[in-house]
């Protein structure tokens, strides 16, 4: 049970690095001004457009690698990589949170999914324990 609903909260999350990754490629304006980091289009430099692209192209290698975990880890590794998620995604919410700008309802949307996400990964984590 442990090692489904961690692969499960991995391949979901993927899905959602997957489409935040494409929109940071394909349109890094729009992101930021999606969770309110700028208010208008005249504010998105260059040097942001090209950091926002550098952070979609890491985030393709995550959702990546996500599902790929989800299929082939033991149920050990799956408990680590969930212990390890759960600072991840906490973190990624208080970075939202603390973001210069105004709030937007992508802010919001992206503070709850990241803290949805790691109290998955800790319900995921509440099977069946080992001590090896």
């Amino acid at each position: 049970m442990l090692t489904r609903r961690i692969a499960l909260v991995l391949r979901v999350g993927a899905v959602v690095f997957a489409v935040s990754a494409l929109a940071l490629l394909l349109e890094p304006s729009f992101f930021v001004r999606f969770i309110g980091v700028v208010g208008t289009e005249d504010a998105v430099t260059p040097e942001l457009t090209w950091a926002m692209r550098m952070i979609g192209a890491v985030l393709v290698i995550v959702a990546t690698m996500m599902p790929v975990v989800a299929a082939f880890a033991s149920e050990r590794t799956l408990r680590q990589v969930a212990s390890i998620m759960v600072p991840v995604c906490l973190t990624l919410s208080f970075l939202t949170v603390v973001a210069p700008g105004s709030w937007t309802l992508g802010r919001w949307g992206y503070v709850a999914v990241g803290t949805t996400f790691a109290l998955a990964y800790l319900y995921g984590l509440q099977g069946r324990r080992r001590n090896h």
